[in-house]
């Protein structure tokens, strides 16, 4: 799990206790104290944990690009999604062809993109990547790096 998450997660439980001791000491105030309690502490269980994950599946580029594997790839196709984040930046649909340490292989992934880079996209555009050392399929694309398109050539 990601710091954040184990910060937020370390904090509910840290209350859920808190809640627990006023159940000990405040008898009046029993049965309130020990279902807040509970659901912190599912809360902060079972919650924080699937937060985490949803988040990284949107997010998780940050940890793939400080300790993925450098590669390159070209984009056999790409297409807008439709969406955007922040209203500004759409979000695409790669078609890309990996290589990274061994032999090519295909993946697709979705992605922000800049919309003045976009413009400069297309098929059989070089990219430098990240790989996700667990997992090869999981791929972003790298752009710090510098991008070489189609008509720049070899």
């Amino acid at each position: 799990m990601r710091l954040w998450g184990k910060l937020v997660s370390g904090m509910m439980f840290f209350i859920a206790a808190v809640f627990a001791a006023v159940a000990i000491f405040v008898p009046e105030a029993r049965r309130e104290s020990l279902f807040a309690a509970a659901i912190l502490l599912a809360v902060a269980w079972l919650g924080v944990p699937a937060l985490v994950r949803l988040f990284s599946f949107f997010t998780g580029d940050e940890e793939i690009l400080t300790n993925g594997v450098v590669g390159s790839a070209t984009i056999t196709s790409l297409e807008p999604t439709g969406w955007r984040y922040n209203r500004q930046y759409p979000i695409v649909k790669f078609n890309l062809n990996v290589e990274a340490g061994g032999a090519a292989y295909p993946v697709g992934i979705r992605q922000v993109v800049d919309p003045e880079l976009l413009q400069r996209l297309a098929a059989g555009t070089l990219v430098r990547v990240r790989v996700d050392r667990e997992n090869h399929k999981k791929v972003v694309i790298d752009w710090r790096e510098p991008i070489r398109t189609v008509t720049e050539g070899g």
